[in-house]
């Protein structure tokens, strides 16, 4: 199991290496801990627009690290069977590990 701050500083290096904005962290860690990501949810925690939450979700799911779920209001994003690993100190995949979608440092 990977600590929080492991998830978190292998996402960001993915995310930048993409060439993502930081605020794509906020949709991609609660899938790496095992959660399911509803737009609501990562547009209150990135502070977006709804077409902006609904435009990054939509490149993540193009990319193939997340995949939709359901449709409408009980739609969901969850990882993709095959999402890309990060490397770093074992590897995170976009799986399993603990909970919170804020960042642990506190940073925005």
């Amino acid at each position: 199991m990977n600590s929080t701050r492991e998830v978190w500083t292998a996402l960001d290096e993915a995310i930048e290496q993409r060439g993502w904005p930081d605020r794509m962290l906020y949709a991609l860690y609660p899938a790496a801990m095992g959660n399911r990501l509803r737009r609501a949810t990562y547009q209150a925690d990135a502070e977006l627009s709804e077409q902006q939450a609904q435009r990054d979700i939509r490149e993540i799911v193009r990319a193939g690290w997340l995949a939709d779920r359901g449709e409408a209001q009980g739609a969901t994003t969850s990882p993709a069977q095959t999402s890309p690993r990060t490397s770093r100190a074992g590897s995170v995949s976009l799986a399993r590990c603990a909970t919170p979608t804020r960042d642990p440092a506190g940073r925005r």
